[in-house]
């Protein structure tokens, strides 16, 4: 009887971490939200293609929110609302009837993706700051280095995060995702030992697992005309 039954499975069910970018929403003024959104997106036009979004409306006192309209705003910059998260129960039941999941975790485990405002971009060649990290940058966790180059001893782990004004130095395995010249900077590089990455980015030009052919040993990666270059060292 259990063989037949495990014969006649078409699915398992698993937990798995993932990471989610979250929209911290802190005014609902929709005029506001899309200068924004059109500001943001202009300075990393690639970067945020087909991202699954989560909207979190926990700091928004109002409930007069049109969550149609954002899921619309959102979609025609090619991102893709996929959960609501939001104390106000009409705006809950708005979420599902729009078809949206609805999540409760605790926004104190969010990780801010820009932890300020942006700025226009400028030559950092005179004043370069270096972020070091010699531990194993873990599943999950996501690494910052602001005006300056990012540097890890260790490596990389799947589901991980780098980011960085400047370069990334990967004295390791780079895994999960690497993102240099956030701000911008096409002049930016990502160096790595050996590369096996979900993803890496440079000013927001971009390049998935799929079209990564690293090769073999120490590379670096690069852009030359807005084309992500993938070269041995």
């Amino acid at each position: 009887m259990t063989d037949n039954l495990l014969k006649s499975q078409a699915f398992k069910l698993k937990g798995r971490l993932c990471t989610l970018t979250v929209l911290y929403i802190m005014d609902a003024d929709e005029a506001l939200f899309t200068d924004y959104l059109n500001e943001v997106i202009s300075k990393a036009p690639r970067l945020f293609t087909n991202t699954p979004i989560v909207l979190d409306f926990s700091a928004v006192q109002t409930s007069a929110i049109n969550i149609h309209n954002f899921c619309h705003l959102l979609r025609e910059h090619s991102l893709i609302p996929v959960a609501v998260q939001s104390a106000s129960f009409s705006l809950q039941t708005e979420a599902l009837a729009a078809g949206l999941a609805v999540l409760g975790a605790s926004s104190s485990q969010d990780r801010s993706l820009i932890e300020q405002p942006l700025e226009p971009v400028v030559d950092l060649t005179d004043t370069i700051k270096t972020k070091l990290l010699t531990s194993q940058v873990r599943s999950g966790q996501q690494v910052v280095s602001k005006g300056g180059d990012l540097v890890i001893v260790s490596s990389v782990s799947h589901g991980a995060e780098l980011l960085a004004d400047g370069n990334i130095h990967v004295y390791g395995a780079l895994r999960g995702r690497a993102l240099a010249g956030i701000a911008g900077n096409k002049q930016s590089r990502i160096f790595c030992q050996s590369l096996d990455a979900e993803l890496v980015s440079i000013a927001g030009f971009y390049r998935l697992r799929d079209a990564i052919e690293p090769p073999i040993g120490p590379c670096q990666i690069y852009l030359q005309d807005d084309h992500i270059q993938i070269d041995p060292l």
